[in-house]
């Protein structure tokens, strides 16, 4: 039988120890990676409903992404929930380009800003397709995610 000496025990305990905190570091660190991930693509995929909803005029569909206190910014102004519906309303879409998602959550609460082109008729006056940045905010509420905010920074003089 071989005998290892205290010495040697201690130092094999100790590697075996930082081992073990280095697997934990980064599985925590996957972890997080992989919370980000999720929350990426659930920022995305709750923008790109309410495009559609839009895009095929379903009112039905707006009306249960778009919370009852939603707030939006345009560059004519800021509306209310029944203000943006009306504006979605008088949309015509015909194609939509959404790029460049970046989300952060912050609790229930989560932030995506992308870009956006699109070829619409808003106000009967054909839009350029000039890519512009855009931001929604949604809010994980009792009836799921619901859109809080949402800002519109295509300058209306881009068509």
């Amino acid at each position: 039988m071989q005998h290892v000496s205290r010495a040697a025990g201690s130092r094999l305990f100790l590697r075996i120890g930082a081992v073990l905190v280095a697997v934990v570091v980064v599985a925590i660190g996957a972890g997080g990676w992989a919370a980000e991930q999720e929350d990426a693509s659930l920022g995305e995929q709750l923008v790109r409903q309410f495009w559609e909803a839009i895009r095929t005029e379903d009112a039905e569909a707006l009306r249960a992404i778009l919370a009852p206190g939603l707030q939006s910014v345009h560059q004519d102004g800021a509306r209310n929930r029944d203000g943006e519906l009306a504006l979605c309303a008088g949309v015509d879409i015909d194609e939509y380009t959404l790029t460049d998602f970046v989300t952060t959550r912050q609790g229930a609460t989560i932030i995506v800003t992308f870009m956006a082109s699109v070829e619409e008729t808003l106000g009967g006056v054909r839009t350029t397709t000039v890519p512009a940045p855009r931001m929604a905010v949604f809010l994980m509420t009792e009836d799921g995610w619901r859109m809080v905010a949402y800002a519109n920074l295509k300058a209306m003089g881009e068509g």
